[in-house]
């Protein structure tokens, strides 16, 4: 049996690694996407004050440390049965905000857009950020540049290091904003709503506009069925940092929705000897494999399951783009 080896992958943040099995005709026998990492670190937690969590758990990663110390620090305030006040909820939504925005645009431009922007046939030498600001220019490059910049401006402002935030605590944050502060956050967030639509037009026009890769990505090559959860508001509208989780069919249909402290009653873990990644599946449907379809625990919680989840989005520009 042939075996191919994609090591290291190069298009997501973190080790990963992808073994292709082939029978003796050459097609694909089996696949494995392995994380050969052990990081520890729900081990090292153990033990260790709760107040400790939104430091500890940040470094999991230098790219979504945001995602992390959110996370705890609501599980912090959960652990003291506090509500944190609105003011800190605010700005605690606001540096999730700038993280996202920083995040996705770090992701379409230098980690999956690549291999986009740059068209099927372009060397792999090439599919990288240096070659898509080669493609689009050098001020669309500075863009990019700017857009990574002004979301760790807020990130520090909020909380307190442009990377591995530290101001969140058990109800609330350990500071707030000076007017001059919200004033430049005001004005990022113009500059990031007109770099958005600018990068939305470049997916259209670059991407979606290259009759092959449009219909590799509408085609059913890599279609699956699978069930879908989100975190939605209370018009059940997407919502990137609170809200309830809602759970939806690989029919679309809305099977349940619960709030982040009912996880243990809908979601279990799935341990698989050859990878430290763990398989999260749906406790109400079962563990069946590795197979899609309504029968399967699978679910995807992505970008495209948020909006699968949803009923929309809440603001009016995304909104126009989602219909």
């Amino acid at each position: 049996m042939k075996r191919i080896t994609i090591d290291p992958i190069t298009r997501l943040e973190g080790h990963g690694k992808i073994e292709i099995f082939l029978n003796e005709e050459g097609d694909v026998a089996n696949t494995y996407f392995q994380v050969p990492e052990l990081r520890g670190f729900e081990r090292f937690c153990v033990g260790r004050p709760v107040e400790e969590m939104p430091l500890l758990t940040n470094r999991i990663c230098g790219v979504c440390p945001e995602a992390h110390h959110m996370a705890a620090a609501k599980a912090a305030d959960a652990v003291y049965h506090v509500d944190p006040p609105r003011p800190a909820k605010l700005l605690r939504e606001l540096l999730y905000s700038g993280f996202y925005f920083t995040d996705h645009t770090t992701h379409f431009y230098a980690l999956a857009g690549p291999d986009f922007v740059m068209g099927p046939e372009a060397p792999v030498a090439e599919r990288n950020i240096l070659g898509v600001i080669h493609k689009v220019g050098l001020e669309i490059g500075g863009k990019v540049i700017q857009a990574r910049k002004h979301g760790h401006e807020i990130i520090e402002m909020i909380g307190g290091r442009k990377v591995h935030p530290c101001t969140s605590i058990p109800g609330g944050l350990t500071k707030g904003i000076t007017h001059e502060q919200r004033a430049q956050i005001a004005e990022i967030g113009t500059w990031a709503i007109d770099f958005a639509q600018f990068s939305l037009q470049l997916f259209n026009d670059i991407v979606m506009g290259n009759q092959e890769y449009a219909e590799l990505i509408l085609g059913d090559i890599y279609h699956h069925r699978t069930y879908y959860i989100g975190t939605v508001d209370q018009n059940n509208k997407v919502n990137f940092y609170d809200g309830k989780v809602s759970v939806v069919s690989p029919d679309g249909e809305r099977i349940g929705m619960y709030a982040p402290a009912e996880y243990p009653e809908w979601i279990a873990e799935r341990v698989e000897p050859w990878t430290y990644l763990k398989f999260p599946y749906l406790k109400k449907i079962g563990w069946k494999g590795f197979v899609d379809g309504a029968d399967s625990g699978v679910y995807c919680a992505t970008p495209l399951s948020r909006l699968n989840a949803s009923d929309g989005m809440a603001t009016p520009l995304a909104q126009a783009e989602y219909e």
